[in-house]
């Protein structure tokens, strides 16, 4: 079932013109959209691994890696296109993130990634399995400097981060994780989640490791940082898969606010509305709009 309400939304222009001061996410309680359809039919979700918006736009970009494809959905969360599912040279294998940046969507699966552009067409693929430079032991999360468009690849089975140049050059790479399986860029840091100690590692941009935060479900710990998010303050979303919520951190990383969903959580962002979008997954797949 697909519930839609317009509460909250602006003009994509009247959007752009607005300088955010900051999110209440204490406001964020029930959803404003929510779709729980599963299955591989078009508006359906089979696994859904990865959610991303389109800033220009407002499109949002659901991966479902059981279903092998990308599922584009407008503002409002209705249906628009799908790619990525084909047996041709744009398929994918298993895909487990997404990023998008400027003019391309850049999509880790396999042991590679898929370079495709906004209407979902394959410019090129990148990498090959393995554990050297532009190899990878199944990448995992990813995550873009704004200010050189470097990429971050989490390599998961290698235990390590590679740091590509935006023409996907190899430059250097961040080590001694285990199982790394996500990683985002705030101003101040470099933040890899290492699912298996569970602990959220945070580095300063010249590579050096400041503090690692243990998970372990105390207070108000996460208990298994899935996936997050920095929004425009340098506020740190954190899909908690196994309890259930969205954990959020000042940039201090001290607990601020926790936004319960109804399923295990797979991934958060926030569009330029302020609205937190959600995908879960566990007997049900859900999306959900805060």
């Amino acid at each position: 079932m697909a519930t839609s309400n317009p509460i909250g939304l602006e003009s994509v222009e009247d959007n752009l013109e607005r300088v955010r001061t900051g999110i209440d996410y204490s406001s964020k309680i029930q959803p404003l959209v929510s779709i729980c359809k599963g299955g591989n039919g078009n508006e359906e979700l089979k696994y859904p691994n990865c959610v991303a918006v389109d800033d220009i736009t407002g499109d949002i970009y659901i991966l479902d890696s059981f279903d092998d494809c990308v599922k584009v959905f407008d503002s409002t969360a209705k249906y628009m296109f799908k790619f990525g599912d084909s047996t041709g040279e744009g398929n994918m294998t298993y895909p487990r993130r997404l990023v998008i940046c400027r003019s391309r969507i850049l999509i880790t699966h396999y042991h590679g990634i898929l370079n495709y552009n906004l209407d979902g067409e394959l410019i090129s693929r990148i990498g090959k399995q393995g554990n050297g430079e532009l190899e990878f032991g199944i990448p995992w999360g990813m995550a873009i400097n704004e200010s050189n468009d470097d990429i971050y690849i989490c390599d998961y089975h290698n235990n390590r981060v590679q740091i590509l140049s935006q023409d996907f050059k190899y430059k250097s790479q961040l080590s001694s994780f285990k199982y790394p399986s996500d990683v985002k860029l705030s101003n101040e840091y470099i933040i890899v989640s290492d699912k298996s100690n569970p602990c959220i590692h945070l580095f300063n941009h010249n590579h050096i490791l400041l503090k690692s935060v243990i998970s372990r479900g105390k207070g108000n710990q996460v208990i298994n940082p899935r996936s997050f998010f920095i929004d425009n303050s340098n506020n740190i979303l954190i899909a908690d898969y196994n309890s259930n919520s969205i954990a959020i951190f000042n940039p201090e990383f001290q607990s601020i606010h926790h936004i319960p969903v109804s399923e295990q959580p797979t991934a958060v962002t926030v569009d330029n509305h302020d609205r937190v979008i959600v995908v879960c997954h566990h007997n049900v797949n859900f999306l959900h709009i805060f």
